[in-house]
């Protein structure tokens, strides 16, 4: 695959575009979820998007030939399709029993999972400040949800069970993110995501009821197509962004996403106090949040600092030499 030139500005931007299309998405399907059931939401989502990529790789003849391929390959990414779908499905199925701001705090998990997995299946190093950034994580979590241990010691209440299932949804995000390091030998992440999007919308195909959105409002349509667009438009600038800057530092910045969630809710509160779909965060559980994006940016800058301090060591040999 060839690499742009590094544009660190333009990089910048795409990937807040991305951070913020995903820190706003919660926002919409909280409200969708009242005309739409998870499953189909997420069908449509994955059928718009599977379109276009179809559409788009096809005039670019790239469309991936899945029998030149050899089995592991097919099987690492039936996995990866997988992991992905019900990532996908997952998350919006949290969010009947908890609002954005739960989960987009939990779903930071990622990054601790990510790690963990690099460390086991790749044995990458474990660094210093990613251990910083693992034990700012675990605090974050424990200072978001100070004030709502005694109801989530409850197997049966309804945050339980969200946290439960956007933490089963950060597994299986990170599975598919660690089989894709292996894919990307193989396919260009376009491709690889053009499969699981294939994949997907058979997978849940008897599992929706595609006739709903006959029944939606204009609201609730529009919510629909934003959520569609948010797919195609946050994935491609993450790509790009992945493409003319380093991806550590893209990381970083989409770690910001639960900042878009919070601003994005305590501003629709602001304009309309009844509304129903927040958790009114207090001053420690934004501590906690605020604790959450730290750790996850330190944790996601480290291969870009192991990096630069590898360049600037061979620098230092080469000049005593």
């Amino acid at each position: 695959m060839n690499r742009s030139p590094q544009n660190p500005t333009l990089g910048l931007s795409f990937a807040l575009v991305a951070a913020a299309l995903w820190g706003m998405l919660p926002v919409a399907l909280k409200e969708l979820l009242a005309g739409m059931d998870a499953s189909t939401i997420v069908w449509y989502r994955f059928l718009i998007a599977g379109v276009v990529l179809c559409g788009w790789l096809a005039y670019r003849r790239q469309i991936p030939n899945l029998l030149r391929v050899d089995a592991w390959i097919r099987w690492c990414l039936l996995f990866a399709a997988a992991g992905l779908c019900l990532n996908y499905f997952l998350f919006n199925y949290s969010l009947v029993f908890v609002n954005g701001e739960t989960s987009e705090a939990v779903i930071q998990l990622t990054t601790l999972f990510l790690i963990m997995g690099g460390v086991l299946f790749y044995k990458e190093p474990f660094f210093g400040i990613q251990k910083l950034g693992t034990g700012l994580i675990i605090l974050g979590l424990i200072l978001f949800f100070h004030d709502r241990f005694a109801e989530l010691s409850n197997p049966q209440s309804a945050q339980t069970i969200g946290v439960f299932i956007v933490f089963i949804s950060a597994v299986s995000w990170t599975v598919y993110a660690l089989l894709q390091k292996h894919l990307l030998q193989t396919f260009s992440s376009v491709q690889i995501l053009f499969v699981i999007y294939m994949f997907s919308i058979l997978a849940l195909f008897p599992f929706v009821s595609p006739l709903v959105v006959l029944e939606l409002s204009a609201f609730q349509w529009a919510l629909l197509i934003f959520c569609c667009v948010n797919t195609l438009v946050a994935y491609g600038c993450f790509a790009e962004a992945l493409n003319i800057w380093d991806a550590s530092k893209v990381s970083a910045v989409l770690a910001l996403a639960p900042l878009f969630t919070i601003g994005a809710l305590k501003l629709t509160v602001f304009f309309v106090p009844d509304y129903a779909h927040s958790d009114r965060l207090n001053f420690i559980a934004i501590i906690g949040a605020l604790l959450l994006v730290v750790g996850s940016v330190l944790a996601a800058l480290m291969p870009a600092i192991s990096q630069r301090s590898r360049a600037r060591a061979e620098a230092a040999r080469v000049t005593a030499n």
